[in-house]
C-alpha cells in the first residue's frame, strides 16, 4: 500500500477528535443562555462583577464622611467664607443659568448700568481683573447686543461702556432673580444674621 492510500485508509477509519474544551464551555455558555432554566446558572460576567465590587468603597468612603473631624477647619474664618462662597456661586450660577449670566458677567452689566459711559480701564480697576482678561467678556456681552463700546470724546485710546436697551432689559429680569437667590440665603441665615454678614463683609468691599 503506498504511502497516499495510507493516508486516506486513517483518516476514514481514525475516531473523531473531540471538541477542545473551549469550545465545550462556548457550547455550554450557549446552551445556558438560550435555556431558560439553565440562564440563571449562567456565571456573571467579569465586568459586571467588578463594577459591582467598585461600588463597595464609594459606600464606605461616604459612610466615612460623616465621621470626618473638622473642629481646627471650622474655627477658621476663611475656611467658613470659602464654605459660603460655594454655596453663593453654586445657587448663583443655577439662578441665573437660564440667562447665560455668569457672576462676573451680571456684576459688569450692574457696574455699568449704575455707571454709564464707564471706561474700560475705570472698570478693570473696580472688578480687579486685568485688562487682557476683561476684554474677551465685554466682546463676549457685546456679541449679544447686551454692550456698547463707543470711543471716549476725553482720551481717543479709551471706550465708553453703555447698556444697549436688551441690556438693560436682560440686567432687569436678572436683578429679580438675584433677589429670588438672595432670599434663599436670608432663609439660610436668618434675618439679623443677615444683616450681620453684610456689615462684616462690607469691609472687604470696594469703596466708592
Amino acid at each position: 500500500m503506498n504511502c497516499s492510500c495510507q493516508e486516506q485508509f486513517k483518516k476514514a477509519f481514525a475516531p473523531q477528535c473531540e471538541p477542545s474544551e473551549e469550545r465545550s464551555s462556548q457550547i455550554d455558555q450557549r446552551k445556558r443562555v438560550s435555556n431558560p432554566k439553565l440562564r440563571s446558572a449562567a456565571p456573571i460576567p467579569a465586568r459586571r462583577q467588578a463594577s459591582r465590587a467598585d461600588t463597595r468603597p464609594q459606600q464606605a468612603d461616604r459612610a466615612s464622611e460623616s465621621a470626618v473631624s473638622l473642629k481646627k477647619l471650622n474655627g477658621l474664618a476663611g475656611y467658613l467664607i470659602r464654605q459660603a462662597q460655594l454655596w453663593v456661586f453654586e445657587d448663583f450660577n443655577a439662578t441665573l443659568g437660564p440667562l447665560q449670566l455668569r457672576p462676573v458677567y451680571f456684576s459688569i452689566l450692574t457696574i455699568v448700568g449704575e455707571n454709564p459711559g464707564l471706561s474700560q480701564m475705570a472698570l478693570s480697576q473696580v472688578l480687579g481683573v486685568v485688562r487682557s482678561a476683561l476684554v474677551p467678556m465685554l466682546d463676549g456681552l457685546e456679541a449679544r447686543d447686551l454692550l456698547d463700546r463707543t470711543p471716549s470724546k476725553t482720551d481717543r485710546r479709551s471706550h465708553a461702556l453703555y447698556l444697549t436697551p436688551e441690556g438693560k432689559a436682560l440686567l432687569e429680569r436678572a436683578e429679580a432673580l438675584v433677589q429670588e437667590h438672595e432670599k434663599r440665603l436670608v432663609k439660610k441665615v436668618g434675618a439679623s444674621g443677615h444683616k450681620q454678614l453684610l456689615q462684616i463683609l462690607s469691609v472687604f468691599g470696594k469703596q466708592p
